[in-house]
Parts: structure tokens; C-alpha cells; sequence
């Protein structure tokens, strides 16, 4: 068989196919005689060496067929079914399953657990953690790869004598244990950064180790495991030849949200996020292909991101046929169509056809065009992620109108894992955006489309909720030392309360009860205190002693509220500058954006939470105390833009009420902080022991510094305010 006129490398090629294997690579010839592929481009099929099933299906059941269908529709040509932490009979029933089924090739097993750490299992059955086991290990035919964690006992001899390929994983091993086990035979590590310690500059751990010593990293890059920012910081210390992309996904992947059982324990999956029930993420619902795609969209160049997920992971696991397109390798490709979907996937030199309808093949683009069918806008023509943003899914997407032109727009896949009331929220942005638009005075505004049903979002099921919204040309800042910005971004903020002044508020909803509720904030750590479930309450003694002194400092403004001594307004409730639209060419503020947390609340929280982020001279997780103050600068800057656009519509007792408001939503986020450090770090995402630790005292310095301050903040405030 020859593929002719593909896009390969760049040049039109034909590729030889015969007895599986690619015979010949040539450049495109018309005297050549085959199957014609122009308009295709051609990678090799992808290697998933950590994947632990789909549609429905688990690794553990043993039954593999229905996921090698699927797997191979979706691009992964060859894999490694990846067992759980469970116990020696459960495992070996695995290995005994049938694995010469159609479609996706089975190269061996990944035994994943059950030698790991109990204090970094994640998603992985505690029940049956155990210490390495040589002779059980040894009995398991197929094992290609088992993931260790090298602090356990018996692991080094383990490491050294087990014949597969090791990898480093659910761990909490120190750097100098990783570099001995790395020593000693281990290649990789496992969901690199998922599971095991971070990066601690007096505290390395495995990942410089694995650095140090130049061995593979896997990485799931399904935007929810790793932040963009890390998946790009992984490809540029590890390369395309030591990072391997992997899918980790799971039984849902390939279906909707709901219950699963993963491990032999009840997994939640919304949103397309499984966690279990007590919140830890569960592995991945996404293919590997969507891995690849997300990783390129992050910035990994393409043809690095396919070789993270194909020549690489094959070279790891001893698979030199796999993964590569070259004379004598395997013959499994992917043809991709101009938009980079797959079209076909060849395996072993035959193209794979199913008729499985059940379970389509899952297409990112083929999904977007059914859901913009549901809004009125246009016809769907090309999209792009958008990364930004680390809640919901965002999609720029071009819709082509009745008239033949082409627009852009904004559609989002609200997460209602966070987002527990979509409904609600879409009321309060319906509501808000419509008084905006109003008064939008010649600026961009933001608009909701009707879908079918008139609503301004589309149900597509009780958890997976659409929005589309028009696309506004503009630049943010997730940072920014320049005052004049943050006059502007203040500016920004200002107005938007302004023009809200006369809404009443109490048609809102309150989506998130309680969210800024300080009273109930401050209840809640203090029944954490006493109950001290971890532990933990001795460490944070004096932190714990700070908030009781200043407890009713931080209540002033909420019990204001209750007394009726400050008014209820329309609040956004994320006022970071990162919410704000500027013009690209004037720098002027064009549009707030993001308003899933507009409730009503409290002006003086909208203003002290954006002078808490913008004005504090280090980061939110500072280790270094003594480094974090309140800029007054930056604070006068910031108050300029909000007071200046605000001081009209404020009444006296608002004014007065900013600075408190500032120091008492610094407290109430420590205390929140403090609360999840002290039940166990179940709501915020660590990246190391005692990171919320770390949080609470960074907050508590910026609310010592600001009360040190106190007096010259508000002369700043009132001066700005008698001059507006």
C-alpha cells in the first residue's frame, strides 16, 4: 500500500506500507500508484504508557476491547493498561485478560501502585498500599513499567533487581532518596508534580533530581492537572525527549459527567473533573490527543508536543518500532485534516474502522460546531483555546453569519463543579449586563446570545452548561507595576460600581452563600481550631491569636451591612486587574470581564480585595514575610481610579468603610487560608506541605502592615473623595 501526497515534514511524501511496516518514505511522485491523501498531514500514532481506561471501562475489569476501540479512534495506536493501587489477585487478573482485541495495540502493563506512599495515594485505595514485593512483582507477566515510591522499604533492592521500567511516583521522598532510586535504576517520574512533593528552594525533591540526572518526566496536560505556566517550565527544562505527555484518563473519559467507580472507590466526575469524594483529583477524562492539542496550545511547539506523546514515551518504555514515522518502524499513523482532526488512523499497517456509534471518536472541533448550532449567532467555522483562566473552558470560536461574514465570540463551558449555580449566575450576569449596556456610553459591553429556548445559556445536561458571548478586543494584565494601569484598572472597577449604583441589588442571587460573610468565615476556623482534626492548630498558634484579637475588625463591615449602616450594592467580587479589558493602543480601560462572582455585597470589599492583590509588594504565597508590606503608591493609584469614578454614587459611612474593608477581606482570606490548612488542604490546590500555612502568613503581614498604616490609607482615601 502507498500513501501518496501526504504531509509529512513539511514536503508532500508518499509512505510505503507493507506487512505492517513502513517500507519506503519517498518524496510525492505521480508515477507512484495508491491511495490518495492530498489535503492530509501525517504523525505517528501516539503512545499512552499511563491511562487507566474509558467509555465506561477500567484496566481493572480486564476486559479491554471496547477501550481499544476507542483509544484507536482517538489517535492512540499503542498503550499500556495501567492498573491501581488494589490487591495482588485483583492485579493479576489483569495481566491474565485478553489483550490481542482490535484496534489499539497493548504493549505490557503499568503497575501503578500499590508500593506508593499512603500520604500522597491521591486517588489510589489506601486499603492495599504495601511495601515493594520482589517475588509478587516478579509473578505478574506483561509488567513493562511499575511506579515506586522510593522512600519505602525494600525499594532500592527493588528498583535494582524488578527487570521493568521504574518510575517515581506517589511519593514523598526528599531529593536525596530520588537521586539513590535514580541511581539505583529509576527512569521518570510519574504525573510529574500530581502526587509527590513540588519545588522547595531548601527542599528540592524529586524533580530536580530527575533533572539533575536527565531522566523522563510524565506530564498530563489536560490544562486541570498543570497549569500552563508549569507544562511550559517542564518542556523547557526537560525537552521533547525526556517529557512524555500522557492522558492518566479514566472510565469517564469518552462519556458525561456522574458516579464511577475508580480503584474500587466512588469517584464524582463534573464538569468533565473527577475527583473523589473527598475532593482529591481522580486522573484525566481526556484523551491523549486532547493532551497533545491543549500542550500546543499552551505554547509547546506542535511537532514537540506529538513527540512528547509518540517517539519519546516509546523510547521510555523500550519500544523503538512505535512512535516514530521511518523506514523499518511500525505502521501506525494518524492523517490529520487541515483543522489538525484526525481523519484516519492506521495501526500496524491497517487503516482502523469501527462502527461503534456508541462511542464516537472524541472530536473537540465536531463538538463546538453541535453546541454553536444551539445559539443564533452564525454557522461554526474554526476555534482556538483560549488558556487564560483556570475554572471554566474557554473557546474563541469564528461563527459565520447569515450574510457570509465572520465574526468571533467568546464560548465558555461553565465549570459547575466550581460553579455549583449556573442558572443563578447567568441570571445576575443577564441582569447586570443588560443595566451596563445601557450605559456603556459608546465603550464595548458585554453580551450574552440567546439560545433556542431565549435563555442566555444552554443546558446542555443538569451539569454541562454553554455561554456565548461577543469577543472584545482588548489586553489584560495579570500583573502589573505601572501606577498609571492601576489607576486604570481602578478606573475600571470604579465605573462599573458606579453605573451599577442604581440597580437594586437585592434581585441578585447570592450563588455562592456566604462568600464574603466574614462573621461565618471567622466561625468556621475557629470551630477548625477546636476541633484540630490534623494537628496542625499548635503550628499556627500565633496566626490563630492574631485573627481572635482582630476578629471584630475584620467583622466591621459586614455587621455595617446588617445594621443597615452601609448599603447593599451590586459587587464583582474577583476585582483583580486581570478582570479588566484595555485598549491595546491607548491603554485606556475598555470593559470588565468575568462576572460569574457578581452577588450582591459590599463596595468596600470589591475595593479592598483589589488593593489587597495589587498593592501588596510580593506574592500571595511570599515564604519571606519581611518582604511583604502594603505599597502606598500602588495604593494611591488604585484609589485614585476607583474613588475618583466611585466618590459620587458612595455615601459618606462607604467612604469611610474602604480601608477597613481592605484589612478585613485580608484577614478573612487568611482565615480561609488557615481553615483549609487546619482540616487538612481540601478546598485550595498546594504545592507543598504546609503551603496554606504559608498563605495565611503572607495575608496576615499584608493586614499587620496595612492596620500600621491605617491612618495615612484613609487621609488618602478622603482626600481623593472630597476632590472627585
Amino acid at each position: 500500500m502507498i500513501l501518496k501526497n501526504l504531509l509529512f515534514e513539511g514536503r508532500l511524501t508518499d509512505i510505503t506500507v507493507e506487512n505492517g511496516k513502513i517500507a519506503a518514505i519517498a518524496p510525492a511522485s505521480d508515477h507512484n500508484v495508491g491511495e490518495d491523501c492530498t489535503g492530509l498531514s501525517v504523525i505517528p500514532g501516539l503512545v499512552d504508557m499511563h491511562a487507566h481506561g474509558c467509555v465506561g471501562k477500567d484496566t481493572m475489569d480486564g476486559e479491554f476491547a471496547e477501550m481499544c476501540t476507542f483509544l484507536a479512534k482517538n489517535g492512540t495506536t499503542s498503550w499500556l493498561p495501567t492498573t491501581m493501587t488494589q490487591s495482588y489477585e485483583a492485579i493479576k487478573k489483569v495481566t491474565e485478560g485478553n489483550t490481542k482485541v482490535p484496534g489499539t495495540q497493548i504493549l505490557g502493563f503499568h503497575m501503578e501502585g500499590p508500593y506508593i506512599n499512603a500520604k500522597k495515594k491521591g486517588a489510589q485505595n489506601g486499603k492495599f498500599i504495601r511495601n515493594p514485593d520482589l517475588a509478587e512483582f516478579r509473578s505478574l507477566p506483561g509488567m513493562r513499567v511499575v511506579t515506586i515510591a522510593p522512600e519505602l522499604e525494600g525499594s532500592m533492592e527493588f528498583i535494582r533487581e524488578c527487570g521493568a521500567v521504574v518510575c517515581i511516583g506517589h511519593t514523598d521522598a526528599d531529593y536525596d532518596t530520588c537521586i539513590e532510586a535514580i541511581e539505583a535504576g529509576a527512569n521518570c517520574l510519574t504525573h510529574t508534580f500530581n502526587a509527590m512533593p513540588g519545588i522547595h528552594h531548601r527542599e528540592p525533591g524529586p524533580i530536580p533530581a530527575a533533572l539533575e540526572k536527565n531522566i523522563y518526566v510524565q506530564a498530563i496536560t489536560d490544562g486541570l492537572h498543570l497549569h500552563p505556566a508549569i507544562v511550559m517550565m517542564l518542556y523547557k527544562m526537560f525537552g521533547a525527549d525526556r517529557m512524555v505527555i500522557i492522558s492518566d484518563s479514566m472510565r469517564a473519559t469518552g462519556l458525561g459527567d456522574g458516579i464511577y467507580e475508580f480503584g474500587g472507590q466512588d469517584i464524582e466526575v463534573k464538569d468533565g473533573v473527577a475527583r473523589t469524594m473527598d475532593g482529591a483529583i481522580a486522573g484525566s477524562t481526556s484523551t491523549l490527543w486532547r493532551c497533545v492539542k491543549q500542550a500546543a496550545s499552551f505554547g509547546v511547539p506542535f511537532d514537540d508536543a506529538v513527540k512528547m506523546a509518540t517517539r519519546t514515551p516509546a523510547d521510555m518504555i523500550g519500544a523503538p518500532n512505535k512512535g516514530r514515522i521511518e523506514v523499518g518502524a511500525d505502521a501506525d499513523l494518524i492523517l490529520l485534516d487541515k483543522d489538525n482532526e484526525i481523519a484516519r488512523v492506521m495501526i500496524a499497517g491497517s487503516f482502523f474502522e469501527s462502527d461503534d456509534a456508541a462511542h464516537p471518536a472524541d472530536t473537540e472541533a465536531e463538538t463546538l460546531r453541535r453546541i454553536c448550532t444551539q445559539f443564533s449567532a452564525g454557522e461554526y467555522v474554526s476555534h482556538r483555546v483560549i488558556t487564560q483562566g483556570n475554572i471554566n473552558a474557554t473557546y474563541a470560536v469564528d461563527l459565520k453569519a447569515a450574510d457570509g461574514s465572520v465574526k468571533p465570540y467568546i464560548l465558555q463551558k461553565i465549570n459547575t463543579y466550581v460553579f455549583r449555580d449556573p442558572v443563578g449566575i447567568m441570571a445576575n450576569i443577564g441582569y447586570v449586563t443588560a443595566h451596563l449596556r445601557k450605559k456603556a456610553a459608546g465603550k464595548p459591553a458585554l453580551e450574552f446570545y440567546p439560545a433556542a429556548d431565549g435563555k442566555n445559556y444552554y443546558m446542555e445536561d443538569a451539569s454541562t452548561v454553554w455561554r456565548l458571548e461577543n469577543y472584545i478586543d482588548g489586553v489584560g494584565y495579570d500583573l502589573c507595576d505601572s501606577l498609571d494601569i492601576l489607576r486604570k484598572a481602578g478606573a475600571a472597577f470604579g465605573e462599573f460600581q458606579n453605573q451599577l449604583a442604581d440597580f437594586d441589588a437585592s434581585l441578585l442571587t447570592e450563588t455562592i452563600p456566604g462568600f464574603h460573610d466574614t462573621r461565618k468565615r471567622l466561625q468556621t476556623l475557629f470551630a477548625a481550631e477546636a476541633a484540630d482534626e490534623c494537628g496542625r492548630a499548635a503550628e499556627a498558634e500565633a496566626e490563630l491569636q492574631f485573627i481572635h484579637t482582630h476578629a471584630e475588625l475584620a467583622c466591621g463591615p459586614v455587621d455595617a451591612l446588617a445594621e443597615g449602616r452601609l448599603p447593599l450594592r451590586v459587587t464583582h467580587n474577583d476585582t483583580k486587574i486581570n478582570n479588566v479589558l484595555f485598549d491595546r493602543e491607548t491603554g485606556d480601560p475598555l470593559c470588565v470581564i468575568d462576572l460569574d462572582t457578581v452577588m450582591p455585597g459590599l463596595a468596600a470589599y470589591d475595593f479592598g480585595d483589589a488593593v489587597r492583590f495589587a498593592a501588596s509588594t510580593a506574592a500571595e504565597d511570599e515564604p519571606d514575610t519581611a518582604r511583604i508590606a502594603l505599597d502606598l503608591q500602588k495604593f494611591r493609584a488604585f484609589s485614585e481610579g476607583f474613588i475618583g469614578k466611585t466618590g459620587g454614587s458612595l455615601t459618606e459611612a462607604e467612604i469611610g468603610s474602604m480601608v477597613q474593608g481592605a484589612i478585613a477581606i485580608t484577614i478573612e482570606l487568611a482565615s480561609r487560608f488557615l481553615a483549609d490548612y487546619l482540616t487538612g488542604d481540601k478546598y485550595f490546590k498546594v504545592n507543598y506541605e504546609g503551603h496554606n500555612l504559608v498563605r495565611t502568613r503572607a495575608q496576615l503581614a499584608l493586614a499587620k502592615d496595612m492596620i500600621t498604616k491605617r491612618v495615612e490609607m484613609e487621609q488618602i482615601v478622603r482626600g481623593i473623595a472630597e476632590n472627585a
